[in-house]
């Protein structure tokens, strides 16, 4: 798929997923997922601390622009891929960084 095409996603992660201490390695962790957490061929991924609760945890868009709920459901359906089944990929690839990230 064409870069241009690609979905981004925007994930905001909790410091709190890093534990209680979490908020002194957010950053970091971020940086690290990045690097250690591979797109699929249709998607970009970014991820950021989620300081400010009232943004959302995930935000997409494409070409820059960020889509509504309706416009991410059409954007799936048309490649033929579940949206909960790529969030819930996603959420599992954070977990497993997690372990990465302190198994360091």
């Amino acid at each position: 798929m064409s870069k241009d095409m690609r979905i981004q996603l925007l994930y905001r992660v909790e410091p709190g997923c890093l534990g209680p201490d979490g908020i002194d390695y957010i950053e970091e962790f971020c940086q690290f997922a990045v690097k250690k957490i591979p797109p699929p061929n249709y998607a970009i991924f970014s991820f950021v601390p989620r300081y400010d609760k009232l943004l959302d945890e995930k935000e997409y868009s494409l070409l820059n622009r960020k889509l509504t709920q309706g416009q991410v459901d059409s954007y799936f359906q048309k490649i033929e891929k579940p949206l909960e089944e790529f969030e819930s990929q996603v959420d599992e690839l954070i977990a497993f960084a997690v372990d990465a990230f302190f198994d360091r």
